[in-house]
């Protein structure tokens, strides 16, 4: 690893070495009154060719470094204003400051029709434009992701990305705080209607914090950029088997040294999930079903009205051209009161009936969370030195009521067994502090130095309650109750190394994060207490063999830590036979990954992957150790996951008027571990396909059809068979393309839910999961206020891998 570092720490500082004499050219975008105007577009052309692109900083400067001699020609362009060409410069020429003149034309009178593509290729992520898809208005923000290329969501909501589990979510560049099926009830909850793109960043760097498997899954909510008073409003509905109700507000104020900003939206989504499980306890002497000893065939139907509130709003004031003070406040809720039913049968090794059971659950759910964020921003200088700092406080909380009924009934429709009845009370609350600092150091020779610290704390207070019936009373079930305490010190440190050269552009970076972390099962007086220090190295090097040509090459490790709710070992009931219950003893996973890529005319890229991961974290449905005939869904550790694979976007445009963005994910992933007495070592090539279609009609009209495949995959011990989903939408902007009225429709042919069987000694389980995937909805945009931009400076808070991992804990 040391040799690695150094042979790539030298080809960095090396790729100027030798070479001819380097220039810089830099200057300023103004408006007419000489103000700043940031965002703004500059090309650099040599002979025509276009050299460099670049957007302007908060305080309009451009800056273009290690130039061989010119002459040059700059170009410049910014919404709301003509464009700008300059006359031909030398390297030694100084280029004039850019003043760009405001377009006197309005929207009615632009008749060239042009919008961004529902997914955008770049050279290192995939961006889906949620905001400028058809097919996507209405529905919530889980089911974007699962038709975003490469993204696949499980039966129990888990998130993978290539075929890799252990994704970190972010909103707005924040991690979320929970996974699995607690996320999935978040992101049920929320409307794509809020979003304005979906970053999908499969190999990060070491300025990103070092969790994620799998990468980063970036959701990006819409901010208002233009100056004045703007806002958009947005009202929709939808209908499957259940209607579903949303609509949002944007105002945002925007002037030279302020920004101001609010958001809200409501979501009111009735949503349902029909499960059929077919469970068979086997005889381990006999290698097939004819060793069967005893079966569960069940039928789980819930019904969920999800009630979802979000809302920020905040604050940006520019001290000065050179510093700038922030601050944002979020509130999320979602409230809901599941209805689910049960009705099993129990079988014996002859498949007759030896009784039935029927439970009844009726449930009050609350989740519920806020978030502060204080940020400064300084640029030292126009070369871009700048210091950022920021401090997070976010706190997560959980009130969730469960009420069970299970009533047995005999093969002659007698009563079987007393009457069960089943109470839980689980509360818990998350809190996370957190203080981070980056600072950007350009070295000349178009090097620059990265460098960062971050300091994490986070503290998670469970404590589930069971109480059974026992006589006409409630009593507590000390065997399942529990009281679970967690709190974690993460300290992190790293330093980036990149250089752009003419032929060369290239990245070295190292990660340091020092984890502190103990629990305690007070019920059980279980404690754990562990610290380690790991490093995280990350290269990025990419040729340019020629105007149209890219090759690059990318390394990093990474660790995927545990989230609260994967330690925690108290049990979530389904019914009596299945329930949920966390590992205390897994331990963190370890990925090595490497990519080689090619990009041609940044239209078609072409990446290949291969990746070991270490410890794999899996979620798994294995029967029960120390129970009889019960089913338990946890999460453990295996001895390893082997990745390799190779991906595909392309995008095309077959006529001026028909465009398709397309994307293609082959891989094969190889398991190997032993869990619940059952050695593994399975894989199997698999692959899933994207393709997307726009077509723009006279009229203000477009059209969308996009279909989704994913082939037959090995996730583990689970074997899930394919699915796919074929979704269609047509839009027309009106009244100055200032409203937009969009109708889609999702899953045409309701066949996007996943089916699978999971097989571990003595045990098989197939289970097909019905969900709400089929919806027809209809949405009306309206947007108010000027249109002159100004893009908002980007924001980060620093409490990022906690986050991701927060929410588990509050159940």
């Amino acid at each position: 690893m040391k040799h690695l570092l150094l042979c790539a720490l030298l080809v960095l500082a090396g790729t100027g070495a030798g070479a001819q004499a380097q220039h810089t050219l830099s200057g300023k975008v103004t408006d007419p009154a000489l103000e700043p105007v940031p965002g703004a577009y500059v090309m650099l052309f040599k002979d025509t060719v276009l050299q460099k692109t670049t957007l302007t900083d908060a305080d309009g400067h451009y800056n273009f470094e290690s130039l061989p001699d010119g002459p040059y020609m700059l170009k410049a362009s910014a919404m709301g204003f003509d464009s700008y060409s300059s006359p031909v410069l030398t390297s030694t020429t100084a280029p004039p400051n850019i003043v760009l003149t405001e377009k006197k034309s309005t929207l009615k009178e632009v008749t060239v029709q042009a919008q961004k593509p529902f997914l955008e290729v770049k050279a290192d992520r995939v961006v889906v434009n949620v905001e400028n898809s058809i097919v996507s208005s209405g529905s919530s923000v889980m089911d974007v992701l699962q038709h975003s290329p490469g993204v696949t969501v499980d039966n129990n909501d888990n998130i993978s990305l290539k075929g890799k589990q252990g994704v970190v979510i972010w909103i707005d560049g924040k991690p979320t705080p929970m996974q699995g099926a607690d996320l999935g009830t978040v992101l049920r909850g929320m409307p794509s209607g809020s979003v304005d793109k979906i970053e999908l960043i499969s190999n990060p760097g070491a300025r990103y914090d070092a969790a994620g498997n799998a990468g980063i899954i970036n959701i990006k909510t819409k901010k208002d950029q233009r100056m004045g008073i703007n806002g958009t409003a947005t009202i929709n509905y939808g209908q499957g088997k259940f209607p579903k109700y949303g609509a949002g507000l944007t105002l945002n104020y925007r002037n030279k040294k302020l920004n101001v900003y609010f958001n809200y939206n409501y979501a009111l989504r009735y949503w349902f999930n029909h499960l059929t499980l077919d469970r068979k306890f086997l005889d381990t002497a006999k290698s097939n079903d004819g060793g069967q000893l005893f079966r569960y065939e069940q039928d789980n139907y819930a019904v969920f009205d999800f009630n979802n509130h979000t809302a920020s709003t905040g604050i940006d004031y520019s001290l000065s051209d050179a510093t700038t003070l922030g601050a944002v406040f979020s509130f999320g809720s979602n409230v809901f009161s599941p209805k689910a039913d049960n009705a099993s049968r129990a079988l014996d090794g002859g498949n007759h009936l030896l009784y039935d059971f029927k439970t009844t659950g009726r449930h009050a759910n609350k989740y519920y969370n806020y978030a502060v964020n204080l940020n400064l921003r300084h640029n030292f200088d126009s070369s871009g030195r700048s210091l950022s700092i920021d401090a997070d406080y976010a706190a997560f909380n959980t009130d969730n009521r469960q009420n069970f009924v299970t009533r047995y009934t005999a093969p002659d429709g007698s009563a079987y067994q007393p009457d069960y009845y089943l109470k839980s009370k689980l509360s818990g609350v998350t809190r996370i502090q957190s203080l981070k600092a980056d600072y950007i150091h350009p070295l000349g020779h178009a090097l620059r130095l990265e460098a960062g610290v971050k300091s994490s704390f986070a503290q998670a207070d469970n404590e589930p309650l069971f109480y059974e019936m026992v006589g006409n009373d409630y009593v507590l079930d000390t065997k399942r109750s529990n009281h679970f305490l967690y709190k974690e010190n993460i300290n992190a440190g790293y330093i980036n190394l990149s250089k752009d050269a003419s032929k060369w552009s290239g990245q070295l970076g190292l990660r340091l994060e020092n984890t502190n972390a103990n629990w305690h099962q007070v019920t059980t007086g279980q404690k754990y207490d562990t610290s380690y220090t790991q490093l995280f190295p990350s290269l990025a090097l990419q040729y340019h063999l020629d105007a149209k040509q890219d090759l690059g090459i990318t390394f990093s490790r990474r660790i995927e830590r545990p989230n609260y709710q994967q330690l925690n070992p108290f049990k979530y009931f389904i019914d009596k036979t299945t329930y949920r219950a966390g590992y205390p003893y897994l331990q963190p996973a370890s990925f090595y990954s490497v990519e080689l890529s090619h990009t041609f005319n940044q239209k078609l890229v072409t990446t290949f992957t291969y990746g070991i991961n270490k410890g794999v974290i899996t979620e798994v449905i294995q029967p029960s150790d120390t129970e009889d005939s019960v089913t338990v869904q946890t999460t453990k550790n295996l001895k390893q996951m082997t990745f390799v694979g190779i991906s595909g976007a392309y995008t095309f445009q077959f006529t001026r008027w028909w465009s398709n963005v397309s994307n293609i994910n082959m891989y094969y992933s190889l398991y190997e571990g032993n869990i619940a007495n059952t050695p593994l070592r399975n894989g199997k090539p698999t692959f899933d396909l994207n393709t997307n279609n726009t077509f723009l009609l006279p009229g203000n009209i477009s059209i969308e059809l996009e279909l989704y495949y994913q082939a037959r995959q090995i996730y583990g011990y689970m074997d899930v068979q394919p699915l796919w989903m074929l979704n269609a939408g047509i839009q027309k902007h009106f009244l100055d393309r200032k409203a937009t009225l969009k109708f889609n429709i999702q899953d045409i042919f309701f066949t996007g839910y996943p089916k699978a069987t999971s097989i571990y000694t003595g045990y098989r389980e197939d289970f097909i999961a019905q969900r709400e995937t089929r919806v027809a909805n209809i949405s009306l945009i309206y947007r108010f206020g000027k249109n002159t931009v100004a893009p908002a400076r980007k924001r980060g808070g620093g409490a990022e891998d906690e986050k991701s991992r927060a929410a588990g804990s509050n159940l």
